[in-house]
Parts: C-alpha cells; structure tokens; sequence
C-alpha cells in the first residue's frame, strides 16, 4: 500500500533517516486537510487504520512536521493555480471582507475557465488586512498573485515570474454591491490594463535594436533633467536619480504599449480589455426585500388617518417614554425604538431560537409543538444573518399564530413571577396588533411570490441557468411580473388567489399553510391589498437599481457568446460568503491555528490538490519540504500580526496628532475673536461697508465674518447661525450683523445707569461725523474719537 521498505513483521517504519516518506505524508496530509482529524491525533489515528491491515507502524510524526506538511500542501496549491493558467481563456476572481475580533479580513477566490469551458474554483486564502479599502484590497489582490507566480517561478513549473500573465486572463469581478466592492473592481480594472500595456510595451522595446532603444532612453533622459531643472537633477543623490531613470524607462515602455493598443481594431481593443463585474444574485434579492420593509414605514407616514403598527421599545426606552413623558429624552426614546413585522420577527427569533442554546425558549417551543401537532418546527434564525430568515420568521408566525399567542400564554402561567419578561411581551403585543398583522401576511405573501421562485433559480437543483451573465432576461420577467402583481393584488389577496398566477415561477407555493393563514386572515386585515402593492413598488426600485449589472450593463449588452463565456462568474457569492462562518467555527474548535495553517488545509481540500500533489516529481516534492521549512521559520505571522499593531499605533498617534492641532486651532480661533473690537453702532457699519474698497476702515469679509463670530460667543444667544455656511454673502453677513448689534444694544440699553450725573456719556457717532474724520485728514480712527471728547 505504501510502496515503503517492511520487514518480515510487516512492520512499516514512519521514518527513513530522520525523513517521513511521501506516501505516509500523503496519508497524514489527506487525515488532516480533507478529513480534519487532529494534528495531535492524527499518528494514533494513521496507526490504528495500518494496524487493521495487519501493519504495525514504527515512529512518531510530531505536530510540527504535521504543521509543516499541511502547509506543504498548500504551497502545491499554489503551483496547481498556475499550471491551471496554461489552459486558460478566462479567468474570474471574487472576494468579500469582514472583520473578526476586531480585526479585518478578506477573502479570495478564482474560477479559471479553460478552452472546453471547463472551470475550476480556486480558494486562494483568508487574509487578515490593515483595513478594508478599495485600495488596500486591491494591494492584497496584486500580493496574492505575485506570490502565486514567484513561487511556481522558484519550482522551475513556470518560466516567468510575472504576476501579469494572470491579469491579462482575468475577465470578471464578482462580490456584493457594497460601493467599496464597486470602487475596487474600477482599480481592478485599471491595473489589467495598466499589466497589458506594460506587457506590449516590453515586447516592442524588445524588438527595437539597441541603437533604436538607446536614442529613446537618451530623449527621455534629457526629458527627465528638463523636467528636474539641471542644478536640481545633481543635487539628487545617485540612488534617487536611478530610481528615477527606471521610472522614466518604464513609462517609456507603458507610452510604447499604448501606442501599440491603439494600432489595434476597436473589436481586438473590447476583447483585449474585456472585464465586467457582478454582484451577489442573493444580494440583490435581500436589497429588494429590505427596501419594501422600509417601504412599509413609508406607508404609514403617508397615510397619517391610519393607525401604525405598535412600538416595540427595549426595557430601557420603554422605562424612559413611560417615566419621562414630553421630555427631549422621551423623544429620542421614541424616535429610536422600532415596529412592524421585521421587529416582532427579530425579538421572536431571539425568544423562540436565540443564538445562545442555553437561553431562549427553544426546546419549550419544540415540547409544546409536538404535544399540539404532533411534530415539532424549529423558527428561522434570525439572530444571525441569513437569507430570507426575516421573511420567514413572518411565514411561520402567520401559520401558528394562534399558537404563539397561546405559548406564550402558558410560558406567562408558567413562571413564578406570572410575567412575561420585556422582549417577550414585546413578541406577545406585537402578534396580536392588527397593523403588525398586516406587515406580517404582506411579507408572507411577497416570500412566497417572489423571493421562493427566485431563490429556486438561483440556488435550486433544477436552475436552467448557471452563469449570473445571463440572467438578464430573468430579471426583466420577474420586474415585469412585480408589475402585474401592483396591477392585479387580487392574484394574491382575494377569494381566487392561487399560485398559477400569483407566484413568479407558476409552481405551487413553497408553504401552501402560510398562504392559506393569510387568505383566512384577509378578512380582518381592510388595508392588506394596499401595503401589498406599496411593498411591491419599493422592492421593484430596488431590483432595477441591483440588477442593473446583468439588465442594463452596456459592456455585458455588446458582449459576444464566447466573451460570456470566457466571464463565467456564478450566480451568488456564497463561496466568499461561507469562508468567513468557516473560519469562526475552526478558530472555535482551534483557537490556536494560525491563518497560514487554516489556508492550507482549507486549500488542499476545496482545490482537491491531493491528485495533484500525487502527481508531481520526488525532487519537486523534496524543494517543496526545502521552502516550507523557510517559510515556516521566518515568522511572517508574527510579522504581520506585528505589522498590523505598528498600523493601529500609527493610527492612534496621527489621530491624537490631528485633535491636538485642532484644538490648538480652535484656540487661536477663540483667540482671534476675543481679540476683536466689536462695532456696536448701525452707523458707523453703514458707514464701513459703504466706503470704497480698500480706503481705510472698509470692512472686508473677513471682517464681517470676525465680528458675526464675536457676537455668536458675546452677543445674544441664538441669534447668529451655528452654521457659518449659512451666513450667506457679503450683503447678507452685512443685514446679520446689524441685526446682532442692534438685538445688543437694545439688551444693554435697558441695562444702563442713568443716575450718575458724573459719568460721561458717550458722544453719538454720526456717517456725517464719519465723513468730517476721513476729510480733516485724522492719523488715526483713535484720534477723532478723542476730538469728540473734548
């Protein structure tokens, strides 16, 4: 079995001179990656599957060789990416990030499609990531793949170690529509064409003669020190004029493939630069859904004379709006608290399947099923995130309805406080408020219409259609359908109702009982047709806005068969999506497994590179044990776990740096206008802003804008805008600040002591005295004002 040297005993020896053999790595490696036994069981394990054959196996892997060998399963994924490039005629990459303990990940993934159309989905790891950019992840794509190509490089399986050859293949993006997921696929398609240009650049220079190629270095060179200024270009240190000479020639090299591209015909220019993007199909889905549950608030609103659906504050807002009414923290309470059918769904998931298994009344909602009906259900998961989870948490709230209510009846009885707690009885109000009911049968009626038929197409075992490219057509029927559905509510509200017409697919509903609790419960419910076509009319914005990727995409509308085939991207992204709940379970079950280690096993197992590794020769197999070991002993974990602390620390100090100069800028703001003489007469503004532009005392702007913020902190309260953006032009800063100067001194006149015959009164300041000052010649306005005085 093993090929390996036994004794008369048929005794197998898992070391020879201090190496274990590649048939037992194979075994180990196959334990560990594909059937994910234990690094620290998987000697014991090997043992007892050899022992059933009779074979008594001598030595111990520790877990470090196993560690080692996993990882080198790894690096030959690595290598079979890159022999799968050979055959290629298209290749489509999709990535999605979250973060995990506070940290950032991304992940990756590539489908490479070859000449019959064949593909093959490549998993190319989980990474953490400094944060989560466009840039930043276009930076970890270009990483990935040069890593890819130098390491195949170093095997001696590739001849170039250029990262470009892939670019040039890649066709297609896909992720969600987040707008960072769209940014990055326009920098991912910059940088394919920056790879082609640079590409056809070099393989012109490289046909030009040296004398050729030395004439348009020279004529870049002048260009360059030109550019520089002479004195500049040799007070430049030698490393930093190299470098600056590479970048030239470079450029030079990118304006030569340029100009090679646009020698070709506009058909070879859209084939060379064929790259489309789509999203999530289950994405769009969940969009659509979501703005029809916004769109039910929305009714509402619009429909004031209609009683909404019942708040459903948490303990503390309720606490606050019963013991604080008409006060500004009772407001805030209520305008944060939430209702409707997807707040009742919520609290009741967390009630009847709380994510927690020690809490929740799971197993008690189980016992009380079986006991009614005679088999048990188990309520949508909506304490986390999945799919239509919302929706049919709403399905299944209609269905039992009363059944729920009678639960949770018995669950009061049942306690000793004879209680419901706060989210219970939250569950327990909002089931039985009737405009809730009709968010709840609304939502039914749309999952069972729409959502279920389009999921069956997308995800079901009986699609027509695997590539998202082409589902344009789809899409346009289902928005045309929606649109029968707002003509004609009647196919899903009314005695006649049946799937023939009321479902997208035409097939009988997914939950026949749920449609059946609706119809029963229509009669009560006067304004179910009217939500029903209000949800349908904002979910249907929403599909065209995402779907607008495979309906109304010029670059997919001028594609030909072959390109669409050479994009081949599938319909969701669930593979992105599934690696990051894979990685919480594994580090769940290993806290320790480094990220390096949970890509390898990850790899080998989604790639099946097991066949692969197989394949390859015993001195491929011997470098790849060689550069494992290097890997393994430079510590680059450590590093970039170091790294991304040197990032936050950088982050930390910048952040401090920047609030430190801004508050020194506010004090000299503050400075500033502490600073400033207020003018506190009309006439003496009329006067300033009347004079001719720069004659002295002309007020500026500037100064319009010092004495408005002089009087914002001195002057009457509320009076000036907070917002100076709202102050307006010159003439309305003008009308303001007279205005606050006269709001001032009507404030301060009532104020005054006019009892002291002593005192001094001020002398009124006419525009005709103003005028006497600018004539007479005064030196200064300080001057004239002591003239009026005496």
């Amino acid at each position: 079995m093993f090929n390996a040297k036994t004794d008369h005993n048929r005794k197998f020896y898992l070391k020879e001179h201090g190496t274990i053999p590649d048939n037992a790595r194979n075994v180990l490696l196959d334990l560990v990656a594909m059937d994910e036994v234990p690094a620290n069981k998987v000697t014991r394990v090997f043992k007892r599957i050899a022992s059933a054959f009779g074979i008594e196996v001598e030595g111990e892997a520790s877990r470090r060789s196993i560690s080692r060998i996993v990882k080198e399963g790894g690096n030959a994924l690595k290598l079979q990416i890159v022999e799968s490039l050979k055959n290629a005629k298209g290749v489509t990459i999709s990535g999605d990030g979250t973060t995990h303990k506070n940290e950032t990940y991304e992940t990756k993934h590539a489908a490479v499609i070859d000449e019959s159309n064949s593909k093959l989905q490549f998993f190319l790891g989980l990474k953490m990531a400094t944060n989560h950019t466009s840039e930043e992840q276009l930076d970890g794509w270009i990483e990935t793949v040069e890593d890819l190509f130098h390491l195949s490089f170093e095997s001696g399986l590739c001849t170039k170690d250029d990262a470009r050859i892939f670019w040039n293949l890649v066709t297609g993006f896909h992720s969600d529509h987040a707008a960072d997921q769209k940014k990055l696929f326009h920098l991912l398609k910059e940088w394919k064409k920056k790879c082609d240009r640079d590409v056809r650049g070099e393989n012109a220079v490289s046909r030009l003669n040296d004398l050729e190629y030395a004439s348009l270095v020279v004529q870049g060179a002048l260009a360059l020190v030109q550019n520089e200024g002479l004195s500049a270009w040799e007070a430049l240190p030698l490393e930093e004029r190299n470098r600056k000479i590479e970048g030239m020639k470079k450029q030079l090299a990118r304006d030569i493939g340029e100009a090679e591209f646009n020698k070709l015909s506009d058909a070879e220019k859209a084939e060379v630069d064929f790259f489309l993007w789509a999203g999530c199909c289950m994405h769009k889905e969940m969009n659509a859904f979501k703005g029809g549950c916004i769109g039910l608030d929305s009714f509402w609103k619009e429909h004031p004379h209609l009683t909404p659906p019942l708040q459903l504050p948490n303990r503390d807002n309720a606490a606050t709006i019963r013991q604080a009414r008409g006060t500004e923290a009772a407001e805030r309470a209520i305008a944060r608290t939430e209702h409707g059918a997807v707040k009742v769904a919520s609290l009741a998931g967390a009630v009847f399947r709380h994510k927690d298994r020690k809490r929740g009344q799971q197993d008690t909602l189980r016992f009380f099923f079986d006991s009614k009906l005679g088999f048990v259900i188990s309520f949508p998961d909506t304490s986390n995130t999945r799919f239509q989870s919302h929706a049919e948490a709403c399905a299944v709230m209609i269905t039992y309805l009363d059944l729920f209510i009678k639960f949770l009846t018995y669950v009061k009885e049942n306690k000793g406080s004879g209680t419901l707690n706060h989210m219970e009885q939250n569950v327990f109000n909002g089931l039985q408020d009737i405009p809730t009911r009709h968010e709840i049968c609304t939502i039914t009626l749309y999952w069972l219409a729409i959502s279920i038929p389009y999921m069956c197409e997308i995800r079901g075992i009986h699609a027509k259609e695997d590539n998202i490219l082409r589902l344009g057509e789809f899409h346009h029927r289902l928005i045309a359908f929606i649109d029968e559905l707002i003509a004609e509510p009647e196919r899903l509200v009314s005695p006649n109702a049946s799937y023939q017409k009321g479902s997208f697919d035409g097939l009988p509903w997914g939950r026949p009982e749920s449609f059946y609790a609706v119809q029963q419960q229509a009669p009560h419910l006067p304004h179910l047709q009217d939500t029903l076509v209000y949800f349908l009319k904002q979910s249907r914005i929403h599909w065209v806005r995402f779907g607008a990727d495979v309906m109304d995409n010029p670059a997919l509308d001028h594609a030909t068969e072959e390109q669409i085939n050479r994009a081949w991207m599938e319909k969701t992204n669930d593979l992105n999506e599934a690696d990051f709940g894979t990685f919480r379970q594994t580090s769940k079950q290993s806290p320790t497994i480094s990220i390096p280690q949970y890509n390898a096993r990850k790899m080998f197992k989604f790639n099946d590179t097991s066949a692969f590794l197989y394949s390859l020769s015993p001195d491929l197999r011997q470098w790849l044990r060689k550069v494992t070991r290097t890997q393994d002993a430079s510590g680059s974990n450590h590093q970039e776990k170091i790294q991304l602390a040197h990032y936050r620390e950088n982050v930390a100090e910048e952040r401090i740096q920047k609030d430190q100069a801004q508050k020194e800028k506010r004090l000299m703001a503050a400075n500033a206008i502490d600073s400033v003489s207020p003018i506190l007469s009309l006439a003496e503004i009329d006067y300033r802003t009347s004079s001719s532009h720069g004659s002295p005392g002309y007020l500026t702007v500037a100064d319009l804008t010092l004495q408005l913020r002089w009087h914002k902190k001195h002057g009457i309260h509320d009076l000036i805008p907070t917002k100076e953006s709202s102050w307006g032009r010159r003439e309305d800063k003008i009308m303001l600040l007279k205005a606050a100067v006269e709001k001032y001194i009507d404030l301060h006149a009532s104020t005054v002591d006019h009892s002291s015959a002593e005192e001094e009164e001020e002398p009124e300041v006419t525009v005709q005295d103003l005028q006497d000052y600018n004539s007479e010649g005064y030196d200064s306005e300080e001057e004239y004002y002591a003239s009026c005085r005496k």
